[in-house]
C-alpha cells in the first residue's frame, strides 16, 4: 500500500543548494575509428547480382518447359520435335 502524501508546511523547508562541480577529471575520449576496408562487395550489389541470376534462370526454365511440352518456346522449341 502506498504511503500518504505530507503536506507542505509553509516556510520550514531549506532552500535547496546549487550542486558543486564534480572534482573528478573526465577521461579523455578513446579515439575509434571505423574500419572501412572491409572486404566483399556491398549488400545492395549481392541481391542485385541474386535478383538477375534467378531471374534468368525463371526465364530460361518457363522456356525448357515451354519446349518440351507444347513444342513452343525461343530456346527450347527444336529439341523435342518428333
Amino acid at each position: 500500500m502506498a504511503a500518504k502524501r505530507r503536506k507542505a508546511s509553509g516556510g520550514s523547508r531549506k532552500a535547496a543548494r546549487p550542486a558543486r562541480p564534480s572534482r573528478k577529471k573526465a577521461a579523455p575520449a578513446a579515439v575509434v575509428e571505423e574500419a572501412d576496408d572491409r572486404a566483399g562487395i556491398p549488400v545492395e550489389s549481392a541481391i542485385l547480382v541474386a535478383t538477375a541470376v534467378l531471374l534468368l534462370l525463371a526465364i530460361l526454365l518457363v522456356d525448357y518447359v515451354q519446349g518440351s511440352q507444347y513444342g513452343a518456346g525461343m530456346f527450347f522449341a527444336g529439341s523435342y520435335g518428333g
